[in-house]
């Protein structure tokens, strides 16, 4: 997918990469051990301008946009370190390495609940709690359950972006209705984008692209802005369904 939204968003990015190495230079170099086996990582990759996208979308200013970025880098980035820690059927060595994984994904979390705190953003902490619940569950979904690849994805992906629309509506102070709106549009855009890394699952993500637009269009009445980088981002994926084949991050 030719993701156009994020070429737009180019000196953001470059300072929220600053931005994550510089908070964690005591652990940089045993946390980029971590960070370099996620580029290839599609959630890792478009998380961060999609956060940037709802948050200047809702009117928060750039400095807030990339914190929150960084925020939900280090949540996701927590999910996955805390990922590899397996059972001990599955040949789990309970060695320093492992306790390393399980202290650096705390660490990580640590780190989310006071960034939350000097953003002043306290106020969705219990948001984020109820996300990384719900992303535990997933790995349940997953590794106990072998659920479907839609069925793990909306558990363990889509509450990242549902979460990133919703906390931005509520920092902007919309009203409860309109919340619920923008965190169904953030879980179906979120939905879209992973279900596109499946091509047996097109007409799937088809359908979230569709929930998506009629979301966007009910709380775009509100805010009346016109080719936003949000809504460059749903074109794309309207027309990576229509008009083209699988996905590619640029």
């Amino acid at each position: 997918m030719n993701l156009i939204f994020t070429r737009e968003l180019k000196a953001e990015l470059a300072d929220l990469e600053q931005a994550f190495k510089h908070s964690h230079l005591p652990w940089w170099d045993n946390i980029d051990n971590y960070v370099n086996r996620l580029k290839n990582d599609f959630t890792w990759v478009i998380l961060p301008p999609v956060v940037m996208s709802i948050y200047k979308y809702t009117g928060h200013n750039r400095q807030l946009s990339i914190a929150m970025s960084n925020i939900f880098r280090n949540c996701y980035l927590a999910h996955r370190i805390h990922a590899l820690v397996k059972d001990d059927e599955e040949g789990q060595q309970h060695d320093r390495e492992l306790q390393f994984s399980i202290l650096l994904g705390d660490y990580l979390f640590g780190y989310v609940l006071k960034a939350l705190v000097d953003t002043r953003a306290d106020s969705q902490v219990d948001d984020f709690t109820q996300m990384i619940a719900e992303v535990n569950q997933g790995m349940l979904v997953k590794h106990k359950l072998s659920g479907s690849y839609e069925e793990v994805a909306a558990k363990t992906r889509a509450p990242f972006y549902a979460t990133a629309f919703l906390t931005a509506a509520q920092l902007a102070g919309y009203d409860s209705e309109i919340c619920k709106a923008y965190h169904k549009m953030g879980f179906h855009f979120g939905m879209s984008m992973e279900l596109g890394q499946a091509p047996s699952l097109k007409q799937r993500a088809q359908f979230h692209v569709h929930e998506c637009e009629k979301f966007f269009v009910k709380v775009n009445q509100r805010n009346n802005i016109a080719n936003s980088n949000l809504e460059r981002a749903i074109r794309d994926l309207h027309c990576h369904f229509y008009d083209r084949g699988e996905f590619a991050v640029v």
